[in-house]
């Protein structure tokens, strides 16, 4: 049932969108928003991409930390401090309410599931033969975390403790993944068929694997006479407006964040940590206000805005990693990343924003909408057995074809959200 404050609050947020912006904006000038958005996309991918994620990776090989706890903390953070940050910034943005951050995150879930694995299988062109026992791990881990949302949200209220609880249970599946050898060997040793007889892929070190292999490549660019990697002309000319979209944001990367994967650089990785956490934050903040601020001109609801388009937005370094790895022939760490990533989102991308922000709000809590709650958990335990009986009935293997059933998949629950939840409003969140 919807909390009548939760709902008054969302009016609060969204109301008044007339008065409160110029006629020039209603009549078109909206789609400034839209591009905005799109902007603040390209600009997350590259910073994620190019000085985010080896930050992480020098600070993986100070700590000595071994590849277990490197993906389960610092990689799952690259490619996935898009979640984490919008998350945050839904808290604070005086255009959105968490309802966008939460519902980004469910989104996000599905579309990790659904159309990442779809293109991970379409990229790697030959049938997937994948390892039973991360598979099973994963898909249980982010059964528990989908569980934890509905305690959470049964009642229509966050409360700051419920963001620790949810932080301890993601350093919680951090020390399982410390003991990942050890228990991979103890399911083999349970008699049941093991497809692939190397070690088990863990859930998110994909960008750490696609990141050395792009940081191999790097030597040589400090041999280029001054021309930086990024800032080459590209070969191909269908990329050249890509290109040149992104050479502001290249540029303003450059002189504000330390590259550490220069050799004469590397000393500067906590600087580069910080100044890459202080680009998405900023980012992150004017893509959830401009996507608030637009569905509220052209009457989207917020929880709409962040299933489809926020979701999407803060899921493109998965996507970029996962597709990556999937071309280098490592299918099924591209695989396992697309559900491993979602433990991450839902337990330390809305908990830690819980945790550090809420203590600051009234009560130390946040009133959410509870009204598609139930519908929210379905589809994610839908699109999680999905995906988990689709590769049992299978024998462990994806075939290329599945792409396309994962691809209906998620414009069907693209479908849902745009006719029921927001045309329809059959949930009653525009009103």
């Amino acid at each position: 049932m919807s909390s009548p404050m939760a709902h008054s609050r969302r009016l609060a947020s969204s109301g008044g969108c007339s008065d409160e912006y110029p006629d020039w904006i209603h009549q078109g000038g909206w789609t400034l928003y839209v591009i905005g958005i799109l902007y603040m996309f390209l600009g997350i991918a590259i910073v994620c991409d190019d000085y985010f994620v080896a930050s992480l990776e020098k600070i993986c090989d100070k700590l000595n930390l071994s590849e277990d706890v490197a993906g389960a903390t610092f990689m799952a953070a690259g490619s996935s401090a898009p979640e984490l940050f919008s998350s945050g910034m839904s808290l604070i943005s005086p255009d959105a309410t968490n309802e966008i951050g939460i519902s980004a995150i469910v989104g996000s879930a599905v579309f990790n599931i659904l159309f990442i694995i779809g293109a991970t299988v379409l990229c790697a062109g030959q049938t997937l033969e994948l390892d039973w026992r991360p598979v099973t791990r994963d898909c249980s881990f982010y059964a528990l975390a989908i569980t934890t949302i509905l305690l959470i949200f049964r009642d229509g209220e966050v409360y700051w403790y419920e963001g620790l609880i949810s932080v301890i249970l993601y350093f919680t599946y951090v020390c399982f993944m410390c003991y990942n050898e050890k228990i991979m060997r103890w399911m083999s040793g349970k008699g049941a068929k093991q497809p692939n007889p190397e070690p088990a892929p863990l859930a998110m070190p994909v960008l750490r694997r696609a990141d050395t292999r792009r940081q191999s490549r790097r030597p040589t660019k400090e041999e280029t006479h001054g021309v930086d990697e990024g800032f080459e002309w590209p070969d191909s000319m269908a990329a050249v407006p890509l290109h040149v979209l992104g050479l502001p944001w290249r540029y303003a990367f450059h002189y504000t964040i330390p590259d550490c994967s220069k050799r004469h650089l590397e000393k500067w990785f906590v600087v580069a940590f910080l100044a890459s956490i202080s680009w998405i934050s900023v980012i992150s903040y004017f893509m959830v206000s401009w996507a608030a601020r637009m569905g509220c001109i052209i009457g989207i609801p917020e929880v709409v805005m962040g299933m489809l388009v926020v979701a999407a937005g803060t899921s493109i370094p998965d996507a970029l990693g996962s597709i990556a790895v999937a071309k280098a022939g490592e299918g099924d760490m591209a695989v396992a990343n697309a559900v491993g990533s979602n433990v991450f989102d839902i337990w330390l991308g809305l908990g830690l924003p819980w945790l550090i922000i809420l203590p600051t709000k009234p009560g130390g809590r946040v009133l959410i909408e509870t009204s598609q709650l139930m519908p929210s958990i379905g589809i994610l335990f839908g699109v999680l057995a999905m995906y988990y009986f689709a590769l049992f009935f299978n024998v462990w293997r994806l075939a290329r074809r599945a792409w396309g059933a994962f691809l209906v998949a998620y414009l069907l629950f693209a479908g849902y959200c745009i006719l029921f939840v927001w045309l329809q409003d059959i949930y009653k969140v525009s009103t």
